[in-house]
């Protein structure tokens, strides 16, 4: 007998989209709704729809066979995204060592790295060309693929004030703790003989410092949230808010192409993430990445600066130590007075963990991209 009740299944379990207003997530079914075929997991369980399988006779729709090709789908696409972005990151590396290899003679490069090397102002701004176009490139394909609307990837809107307001303190913390397990990352890799040192060009001139500044602390965090927190988190938390926080995270540090900072890039944008997907807004994570990569361009401007080691450790310790107290007691005050604000409750889809594994490692765009990353990253490996 046919029942005409219908019943959403896949919607109730993205917890996150009860943090979004009615609009929000009217626009986020109904573009899952028109990609269905591709890029949407919207299963509908509704028994009046019956298909016919050979030995099982009619049965209706299976929930795991619909995540399942949307599953495939979104991560194909997002590794052939991924692959650009590496593609691209190959051929800067690639630039590099022909302008700076004095077998290749080649004219423009050659004015180019001497452009480049004797000019800060030129340096930069080859700078701000390289990083910005990198990003920008593949997700021009990527948004065109999706054809997602600019508020869904983009939410604005704060509905979690409380949990906003302690994102500047929480970002201390948060770069505290990542820099903690990053020291320890660092110990490990200096015991297998890795020099697990990371540094950032700190240019002289002082307007040059601040273009500087502003690239590496305002314009590439501001373009990895729209990418990471953005479009990708919004796309993979149809499978699950957990699942999208983790996989986003793992992509971020991967795409780092530095192995000398996965696990604090990891870290840092587990908990950003987060903080995206709890208050409801994008804007949160612009302000913690923002604090975070400045912090960061601080400490590394005053390692250029001349100090001496034992007070150059003693302001970092200092800094730290400042940071995840700050953090901590903020992060205690608003459990102690808005418990209720920050729990996500994380539900499972219908694919289990293996079978997602599995997904994932017979596709062949995301093996590629795998292959390239770690490419990246070994090669970007210094040894002592």
């Amino acid at each position: 007998m046919a029942i005409s009740k219908k019943r959403d299944t896949s919607d109730s379990r993205i917890a996150s989209l009860r943090l979004q207003d009615k609009e929000y997530n009217e626009m986020y079914r109904k573009w899952r709704i028109e990609h269905k075929k591709d890029y949407g997991f919207y299963f509908l369980d509704n028994s009046d729809e019956l298909t016919y399988r050979d030995g099982e006779g009619f049965i209706t729709e299976s929930p795991q066979a619909a995540e399942r090709a949307a599953f495939s789908e979104i991560h194909s696409l997002l590794a052939r995204f991924l692959c650009i972005y590496s593609l691209l990151n190959f051929l800067v590396m690639a630039a590099g060592l022909v302008m700076t290899s004095p077998e290749f003679d080649i004219p423009l490069f050659r004015s180019i790295n001497a452009l480049s090397f004797g000019n800060e102002f030129a340096s930069v701004a080859v700078d701000y060309l390289v990083r910005i176009s990198v990003r920008i490139l593949p997700l021009f394909y990527l948004m065109k693929k999706i054809n997602m609307p600019k508020k869904i990837f983009m939410p604005t809107k704060i509905y979690n004030k409380p949990l906003f307001f302690i994102a500047v303190p929480m970002a201390m913390l948060t770069f505290g703790v990542a820099t903690v397990l990053s020291n320890i990352q660092h110990t490990s890799a200096a015991l297998m003989g890795v020099d697990p040192t990371f540094s950032i060009t700190i240019p002289r001139n002082r307007l040059c410092l601040v273009l500087s500044a502003v690239l590496t602390v305002v314009i590439v965090p501001v373009i990895s949230e729209v990418v990471h927190h953005g479009i990708i988190l919004q796309i993979l938390k149809q499978f699950g808010d957990g699942y999208a926080l983790i996989v986003t995270s793992i992509i971020a540090a991967l795409t780092s192409c530095n192995f000398h900072i996965f696990l604090f890039t990891f870290t840092i944008m587990l908990i950003t993430g987060f903080f995206v997907v709890r208050s409801g807004s994008i804007l949160t994570g612009f302000i913690m990445r923002i604090v975070i990569s400045g912090s960061v361009y601080f400490l590394t401007f005053l390692k250029t600066v001349g100090l001496p080691e034992g007070v150059y450790m003693t302001i970092t310790s200092a800094l730290l130590f400042v940071y995840i107290s700050a953090g901590f007691a903020a992060v205690s005050v608003f459990i102690k007075k808005h418990s209720n604000k920050i729990n996500l409750p994380l539900y499972k889809m219908y694919l289990d963990n293996h079978e997602r594994i599995m997904c994932c490692l017979t596709n062949a765009s995301v093996i590629i991209w795998l292959s390239l990353a770690f490419m990246l990253m070994i090669i970007n490996i210094r040894w002592r």
